[in-house]
């Protein structure tokens, strides 16, 4: 694909979202065997056949079929990242894209990919960003589909990922407009302390890492996020996220619910149709 020239050409260091200890390569990742499928222990009482229980998708599939699909939406990819854990069985990609009509942003937009073959999540798709000036990856609820690995994944995982895709311009709009409202609240050390714990209570954040963020809001490694405000807050979170993208989409989720609170922004208000569903054979139902 090739790379359309504004800004959002810059590139976020995905490799620091994604952690060098499970970095490799795109060859690597299409090397993964697909387990075999699975079937039940008792036949159906009818057909007298073992219907199937787990259909495992390849890691290369799920990729392939992600970047087809941004290539027919006329998205191109900056850059990419992959990550396997567990031996190969659990898969998480990252796709910095970019396109014509986004422009004068100050931040990355990025996919999020995952598969696993044990059986620890459904194959899934998220969209978020990253600031160009420390690459701190957050999540958004705006898009998040899933796809459980049961028979007729094959067919439903194309139609899951075009359904995420065609909501990348709405995603921008919403998370625009959060960021605005995040920089437009001014807060002092007291309240910003007492959302550091609310976030933790929220599961936004493990209590290990409180005072992790404590430090960065106190002293940012940022510039930027000197501001005393909500999105320094915000930024101080996604730095001490950095490298556990297995936990990064429900922390995410768990952040943005306690601090669009203190803002009064609802996601719903700016933005039509966000996803935050699951594909259940050929259906979306509310996760």
């Amino acid at each position: 694909m090739n790379i359309t020239s504004n800004n959002q050409t810059q590139k976020n260091n995905l490799r620091i979202c994604g952690g060098e200890h499970s970095v490799v390569s795109l060859s690597d990742v299409y090397d993964v065997a697909q387990p075999p499928r699975t079937f039940r222990e008792k036949p159906n009482k009818q057909t007298g056949e073992f219907s199937v229980s787990y259909q495992p998708i390849s890691h290369k599939s799920v990729v392939r079929k992600t970047r087809s699909s941004l290539e027919d939406a006329g998205f191109s990819i900056v850059d990419e990242c992959h990550n396997l854990a567990r031996d190969g069985k659990r898969y998480f990609g990252l796709f910095q894209v970019d396109h014509e009509s986004r422009v004068g942003s100050d931040r990355g937009t990025i996919i999020g990919l995952r598969n696993a073959h044990d059986k620890s999540f459904p194959a899934g798709i998220c969209a978020g960003d990253a600031p160009f000036v420390c690459d701190n990856l957050i999540f958004t609820n705006t898009i998040k589909l899933a796809r459980r690995h049961t028979l007729n994944i094959l067919s439903d995982l194309e139609f899951t990922i075009n359904r995420a895709i065609g909501q990348l311009f709405n995603f921008w709009h919403g998370q625009d407009e959060r960021i605005s409202a995040y920089k437009n609240r001014e807060i002092c050390n007291a309240t910003a302390n007492d959302l550091i714990i609310k976030a933790a209570q929220a599961k936004a954040l493990p209590k290990t890492k409180i005072m992790d963020v404590v430090n960065q809001w106190e002293s940012s490694d940022h510039p930027e996020f000197w501001d005393r405000n909500v999105n320094s807050l915000y930024n101080a979170f996604t730095e001490v996220y950095k490298g556990n993208l297995t936990a990064l989409p429900d922390r995410s989720q768990a952040l943005h619910s306690v601090l669009d609170n203190v803002v009064n922004f609802n996601i719903n208000d700016h933005v039509e149709n966000s996803l935050d569903m699951e594909v259940v054979e050929g259906e979306l139902v509310e996760v």
